[in-house]
Formats: structure tokens, sequence, C-alpha cells
């Protein structure tokens, strides 16, 4: 009977601390009836936050901490552990944010549920945030006005060093010497006024004269109002003779003549028609050239060689004398120069400034109403130039000359009308 009492004793005791720490941890938020998601946050500092304190979302109780603890090492930091009703879902973008729930400093844990894609399980680790405290609040926004007002401290020290370098000693010395200058021109000017006024007192006689012989000379322009009307008349008849005539027109004609003129002059400037290609193209000039050098040494040839030309049976001079392109004489014998020609080749150049497989008429647009050139037919194609002359130097002038007519001209070398290939 007395056992029985003790284990009934004991029995009470135990339910009744039991109870009273279900109760303890009831009223601090702990409901072992009632099932919770446990997540952890890792925090630098907590600002003051305790077990128990209340995790929230938008001001609605949800959950509270459960845990605080100071974890050292590689992970060094602050660890909470709180509580949150499984209702609740939780994503990896959700932020726990510590702020202040009154004025009187308590803390507590705000979450702001994001929108990431992957959900969170009891026990992961959330994102930590901590609210700024007041006075970094105000830091914040007293610091603009800071940055303004040391600003406007600097302007205005910047602009008291102006005043002081303005009203430095040698600033204040040429102050008070302009001061001094202004003072003594308006001397001067009062000294003027004065002279002014008693050359008009002592030259009012002379006034008056002036301004007698100005009334007189209008009392005669009102004497002769007659006359002047006649003069007038006469103006507007002159003038009245010019409109009627074709002074207008003939100025119109001029200007006609002008403009007509200096539409000739600007075609012959772009090397339009006749005249401006005589002016513009220096063709012609090198083809003139080229034909005095050849006019030259067909004279020095025909004096030198007259046999070439007119033949004599009873005379015979003996020798042979050949002018090269640059007009200068050689010497041959006939047989040792028909033996050079058959051993050597005889060797020309000449200006290509056409290719084509089909022939191509004499008269066509493509020569550009260019004369003198001569065709070949080589490698089954026609190839039409101009100019022929031993000289390269002569060549490559008359296509320096003929580029711009014929753009794709270039020298080519023959040698006894075959062709040896293009120079340039």
């Amino acid at each position: 009977m007395k056992t029985s009492r003790i284990i009934l004793i004991g029995l009470v005791i135990v339910v009744a601390i039991t109870v009273l720490v279900l109760g303890l941890n009831y009223l601090k938020g702990h409901n072992f009836f009632k099932p919770k998601n446990n997540y952890i946050i890792k925090y630098d500092r907590i600002e003051g936050l305790m077990v128990s304190n209340p995790v929230l979302i938008n001001g609605f109780k949800v959950g509270q901490i459960t845990d605080i603890r100071l974890e050292l090492g590689k992970l060094e930091g602050i660890i909470v552990e709180i509580d949150i009703d499984p209702s609740i879902t939780v994503n990896d973008s959700t932020l726990a944010l510590i702020y202040s729930l009154d004025l009187m400093g308590s803390k507590g844990i705000d979450l702001t549920i994001g929108n990431g894609l992957n959900q969170l399980h009891p026990g992961d680790t959330l994102i930590a945030d901590i609210e700024q405290d007041l006075k970094d609040q105000v830091s914040a926004q007293m610091l603009p006005l800071k940055l303004k007002a040391e600003d406007l401290m600097v302007s205005i020290e910047d602009a008291m060093k102006v005043v002081k370098n303005l009203f430095n000693k040698n600033n204040v010395e040429n102050i008070e010497g302009t001061l001094k200058r202004l003072n003594s021109t308006f001397k001067t000017l009062e000294h003027t006024s004065t002279e002014l006024d008693s050359v008009l007192t002592n030259g009012r006689g002379k006034l008056d004269k002036i301004f007698a012989n100005v009334e007189s000379i209008t009392s005669n322009l009102k004497n002769n109002n007659e006359q002047i009307d006649f003069i007038l008349k006469n103006l507007a008849m002159v003038s009245d003779s010019l409109a009627k005539s074709k002074l207008l027109s003939t100025i119109d004609n001029a200007n006609r003549t002008l403009a007509q003129t200096d539409s000739i002059m600007q075609k012959i400037n772009n090397g339009e028609g006749t005249i401006g290609q005589l002016i513009n193209n220096d063709t012609l000039y090198y083809n003139l050239e080229n034909a005095s050098k050849s006019l030259n040494n067909l004279l020095i040839d025909i004096k030198e060689n007259p046999k070439r030309y007119i033949h004599y049976s009873l005379f015979d001079f003996g020798k042979t004398i050949v002018v090269d392109e640059e007009g200068l004489q050689k010497e041959k014998d006939k047989k040792t120069k028909k033996h050079a020609k058959k051993a050597e080749g005889e060797t020309s150049y000449r200006i290509q400034i056409k290719s084509s497989t089909q022939p191509i008429l004499p008269n066509s647009d493509e020569f550009k109403g260019y004369k003198g050139i001569d065709a070949h037919f080589i490698g089954g194609k026609y190839k039409y130039t101009v100019g022929e002359s031993k000289s390269f130097a002569a060549m490559k002038n008359l296509r320096e000359g003929l580029i711009d007519i014929f753009p794709d001209a270039f020298v080519i070398e023959y040698e006894n009308d075959s062709l040896l290939g293009r120079i340039n």
C-alpha cells in the first residue's frame, strides 16, 4: 500500500513536470502537438535577435525562432533556426530579413517569398538579410545633404580665396590708382565742359551768322522753287525716256549671253565637245609630238638614205644611215643589217587598247572616235593597238595620254609582228 502510494506520487510529479515544461514551451510558442518545418539562416550579426522571437510574412506570424548559436571555423557566423507552418511553401529565392518589430528595439524575421522555381525542404538554408537600423537610415538620408554642404563649403572657400586675391595689396593699390584716375577724368570733363561753355558764349556771334546763312539758303530755295520744279520735270522726262528705251532688253540679252558663255565654259572645263577634248585631253599633244618626231626622223632618213625612196640604177651611194626613235644616226652595211635582222629579230612596242574574240568595226563606239587603230589576230583573239615605236619610253608617254580615254590600255612588246608579252 505504501509502495503504490509512492509510485502514484512519483507519477503525479512526472506529469506535473511534463505539463510545466509543455506549458512553458507553449507560452514560448512551441507547440509539440502541431507539426513545423525547420529551416536554417546564417547571419554575420543578428542585431539583438532572440530565441522565441516571431517569424512573420507580411506582418502575420507563421513561426518562431527555435535556436541561435555561434558557429566558428571555416563557416564562421551566427546560425539561426526557425520553425514555420508546413503549409508555407518556401523556394530558393525566399529572403529572411531581420527587422525591428517596435520602437523598443524588439527584433523579428520577416520572410519574403520570391519567384524561385526550386522548392526548399526542411533543413535547407534561406537567404539572409538585415534591415538598416535607424542610425543607418538617418545617415543614408543625410548623406546627400552632407555632400551638398561639403560642396557648398568648398565653393565658399574658393570664393573667399578669390575675394582675398582680389583685394590683395597690389590689387588694392591698383583700385586706389583707378579711383584717382577716375577723379582726374571727372575733373578734366568738368574743365572741358567749362571751356566748351566759354567757346559757345564767345562764338555766339559766329553761330548767329551761320544760322543767318542757312536761313538765306532756304529763302533762295523757296524763291527758286519754280526753277527747281522745272529741273525735276526734266529729270523725270529723261528717266521716262530711259524706261521706254530698249536698255532693259539689252541688259537681258547681255545676261543671257553671259549665261550661255558660262555654260560653254563649264562644258569646256568638263571636257565636253571638241574644244573641251582639245583643252582637257593631252592625247592630241602626245600624238602631235610623236608625229613630229617621226616626221623629223623620216626627213633625216630621206636625207641620209635617198636610195630607199628614190632608186637610180646609175648611182650607188654605198652606205646606209639608220635613224632611230631618238633622232640618232647609225651607219651600217646592208648585208650586216639584214643578217642582224635575221639573227636577232626586230623588237617594237605598241599600246593595246582593246581585246575581243569578235572583230570590232573601225567606226565602233568602243574606239570612242579614235583613229589609227591596228588590228592583230593572235591566239584566237583580235587585239587592237595604236602607235608603234622601238622606244619603250615613247610608248609609255603615249599610254599616259590615252589612259583617260582607254583606262585598260597597256604597253605590249612585238618582235617581227609576233607578240612577246605585256610590259605594264
